[in-house]
């Protein structure tokens, strides 16, 4: 079976999405160019970062690295990761803590549907195994990020 596609209409009044079977097929109101508009780019013009971007949080004692997020991400989706945070505990927070490894992350996607199809589901969180490790991801929320920040910690 075929899928819907969009296809400019016979007589020239605009969009349709046409189906396979003749009842689907919904008519997609348009309106004309502004041929004053700018020029939309997306390195420019792009979703904000917060709105590609998701956080993980490691096992304890499993950290991943950059390295392994990057190419994991790259392996499964093609050419999609802008570059990745691993955050590493300070001396001061190894200390009282006892915290030695990463326990959180950060990845930033070049687009914005990632990080949207994989919470799709309606999942708070998503588990991935990279090589052998397990990486809990969920939407990046950069309120809880400036509280974090505000809270004296780097």
């Amino acid at each position: 079976m075929d899928a819907p596609h969009w296809a400019l209409s016979s007589d020239g009044s605009g969009w349709m999405i046409y189906h396979p079977q003749p009842w689907m097929t919904q008519p997609v109101e348009t309106k004309p160019l502004d041929a004053t508009a700018k020029e939309w780019s997306p390195q420019t013009d792009g979703a904000p970062e917060e709105d590609r971007c998701l956080f993980m949080t490691f096992s304890n004692g499993h950290p991943v690295t950059e390295q392994e997020i990057s190419r994991f991400f790259t392996l499964h989706y093609g050419d999609c990761v802008e570059r990745v945070y691993v955050h590493w505990p300070q001396p001061k927070d190894s200390e009282e803590n006892n915290i030695t490894t990463p326990q959180f992350g950060k990845v930033v996607f070049k687009t914005s549907w990632i990080p949207l199809v994989m919470t799709l589901c309606g999942k708070r969180q998503i588990k991935f195994m990279v090589d052998g490790k397990t990486l809990w991801c969920k939407m990046f929320d950069p309120q809880k990020a400036q509280a974090f920040k505000r809270n004296g910690a780097s």
